[in-house]
């Protein structure tokens, strides 16, 4: 049996010499973005560090005010969706999510709702918002393709963003898609 033809990310066949063979791991390998993997293990580290010195919570419940326990009352979940879109679009909202983990340890299940959805959308703002974003930005450098630019996202981004995040939160205020108690934490009367 002749032994696997392998091929690079441009479809070109990749030639291993006679006492080389060339595995599928080690092309896997040539193939990871080690420069973006960097970027988003220091932005781990970084935020899990801050998260350690209570300066997100503090923050939070500062900005939040009284909606920081209200957080199903229409005017807080608008407040709220602001304010992680914000954050989101500070810190990239992944990272964002990971320190409303920390903060919110008991948050109920419509909590979550409201942080997912509003980092999700909210973090398509603008390029730094979204991993995704970044990570296409990226990929089209490396290729030479410099289009993918803060400025030319911009005029669809913010409007788009904008849009999806009032009707979504519309809906948010409307239908409670999950309970406002949590029953793993023994919140909800059974």
């Amino acid at each position: 049996m002749p032994p696997k033809k392998v091929y690079d990310m441009d479809g070109n066949e990749i030639e291993p010499e006679e006492e080389e063979l060339v595995t599928e791991s080690e092309t896997t390998l040539t193939e990871v973005d080690y420069g973006l993997l960097m970027l988003f293990i220091g932005q781990f580290v970084l935020i899990g560090s801050f998260d350690d010195t209570g300066v997100p919570q503090a923050f939070f419940f500062k900005t939040m005010g009284g909606c920081a326990d209200q957080m199903t009352s229409v005017p807080c979940v608008y407040w709220f969706v602001m304010v992680v879109t914000i954050l989101s679009n500070l810190a990239s909202n992944v990272p964002v999510v990971q320190m409303l983990a920390a903060t919110f340890p008991f948050a109920t299940p419509y909590d979550w709702i409201q942080v997912s959805f509003s980092a999700t959308i909210g973090g398509n703002l603008t390029m730094l918002g979204s991993a995704a974003n970044m990570i296409v930005a990226f990929q089209a450098a490396k290729v030479g393709d410099r289009t993918f630019t803060s400025e030319r996202h911009a005029p669809f981004g913010i409007p788009s963003t904008l849009g999806a995040l009032y009707l979504g939160t519309f809906i948010l205020t409307l239908v409670h898609f999950s309970p406002e108690c949590s029953v793993k934490l023994g919140q909800c009367d059974e």
